[in-house]
C-alpha cells in the first residue's frame, strides 16, 4: 500500500513554518523614553488635534503604540502614518507601520513601509524578516527568497529566517538547497524541532523522485532519520510521528510504521490521515480485525469531512469487503 501524502506544516504550501511573524518594535524609540500605557486625556488629545505640530512625531509614535497594543490597527496606521510624515528617517516608525498594515493585510502597503525601515538601517534585521514574509503573503516568493538571503548576511545565525528561506526554496523546486539551508540552521540550533521536520519533508520529496533504486532507498533512509529526530526533540507533534510512518512505510517497516501511526493518534485520536493510513498498514500487517475497525474509526471521524469524501469512499469499500 502506498500511504497518503506526508502531513504538512501549518503554513506554506506543505511546509512548516518556525516563526511567521517577528514582534512589533515598541521599545525601540531614539528620544529615550520607555513605552507606557497612555491615559485617556492624552488618547482625546491625539483624536481631536487638527493639524500635525513638527514635535508631536514622538506622541504619534507612543500614540501609535497603544492603539497597536490595544488592538485598534487602523487608528495605530493613522498614527504611525503621522509620525513618519513628520520624521521620515525614523526607523522604528516605518517598521511599526509596516506591522500595522500586516495586521490589516495590506500587504503592499506593508512591504514599502518595511523597504523604507530598510533603506534608513540596511542592517535593520527585524524589518528584513518581516519584509520577507510580507513578500511571501503578496505571493512575491522570489523577492522573498531575496530578502531572506540578504538577511542570512546581517544576520547569519537567524535560524527563524533560515528555515523560512529552506522552506521558499522548495517551493520554489530547489531542493538541494533547501535541504543544505535546514542543514545549516541545525548546525546552529540542534534542538530546532521544525528545522527536522523540514528537512525530512525536502529528502521525502527527493527521495521520491530519484529514479535509481538504491539512492532512493538512501535518501528515504535520511528522510527516517529526520523524523526520528523531530519526534524526540517534540514527542508531541503528530504531524512527526504521521510523516515518520510514511518513512517507515517506503523503506517496508510495516511494524514501525503501525507503531509511529498509533503514536500520532494517541496524540490526536480523530486525525483522519493518520487513521487511514494505519487501518491500510494493519492490513499490509495481516491484522484484518484491526483494519476492519480502524476503518470505521476513520469514517466515522472523516463521514462528514468534505476534504475526505474520495478516501471516504475507499475506505467504505474496504470495510465491504472485509466484513465478515
Amino acid at each position: 500500500m502506498t500511504p497518503r501524502d506526508g502531513a504538512v506544516g501549518t503554513t506554506q504550501g506543505g511546509w512548516m513554518m518556525s516563526v511567521r511573524r517577528a514582534f512589533f518594535s515598541g521599545a525601540a524609540i531614539v528620544v529615550g523614553f520607555a513605552v507606557a500605557s497612555l491615559g485617556a486625556s492624552h488618547m482625546a488629545r491625539a483624536d481631536d488635534a487638527v493639524a500635525e505640530d513638527a514635535g508631536d512625531w514622538e506622541e504619534y509614535f507612543k500614540l501609535g503604540n497603544d492603539y497597536f497594543n490595544g488592538r485598534m490597527f487602523d487608528k495605530a496606521v493613522e498614527a504611525f502614518e503621522s509620525c513618519v510624515r513628520l520624521k521620515a528617517d525614523y526607523k522604528e516608525a516605518w517598521y511599526n507601520l509596516g506591522v500595522a498594515y500586516g495586521r490589516q493585510s495590506r500587504y503592499r502597503k506593508e512591504i514599502d513601509a518595511y523597504k523604507k525601515a530598510v533603506e534608513l538601517d540596511p542592517r535593520y534585521e527585524k524589518a528584513l524578516y518581516n519584509l520577507a514574509i510580507a513578500y511571501e503573503d503578496a505571493s512575491l516568493l522570489e523577492d522573498a527568497v531575496a530578502t531572506y538571503e540578504r538577511l542570512e548576511e546581517v544576520a547569519p545565525r537567524a535560524v527563524d529566517a533560515l528555515v523560512n528561506l529552506g522552506i521558499l526554496r522548495a517551493r520554489t523546486g530547489k531542493l538541494p538547497r533547501a535541504i543544505q539551508t535546514y542543514k545549516r540552521a541545525i548546525s546552529i540550533s540542534p534542538e530546532m524541532a521544525d528545522a527536522w521536520f523540514n528537512l525530512g519533508i525536502a529528502y521525502g520529496r527527493t527521495g521520491d523522485a530519484e529514479t535509481n533504486d538504491e539512492a532512493r532507498t538512501a535518501v528515504w533512509g535520511e528522510e527516517k532519520a529526520a523524523f526520528e529526530k523531530t519526534v524526540a526533540l517534540a514527542p508531541g507533534y503528530y504531524k512527526g510521528w504521521y510523516n515518520l510512518g510514511i518513512a517507515h512505510n517506503k523503506l517496508g517497516d510495516v511494524a514501525s510504521e503501525i507503531v509511529a501511526y498509533e503514536k500520532a493518534l494517541e496524540i490526536r485520536p480523530k486525525y483522519p490521515q493518520a487513521l487511514f493510513n494505519l487501518a491500510f498498514a494493519y492490513e499490509d500487517d495481516k491484522k484484518q480485525p484491526k483494519a476492519l475497525e480502524t476503518w470505521n474509526r476513520y469514517v466515522e471521524v472523516a463521514g462528514e469531512l468534505a476534504t475526505e469524501q474520495d478516501f471516504v469512499a475507499i475506505a467504505r469499500q474496504n470495510i465491504q469487503r472485509l466484513q465478515p
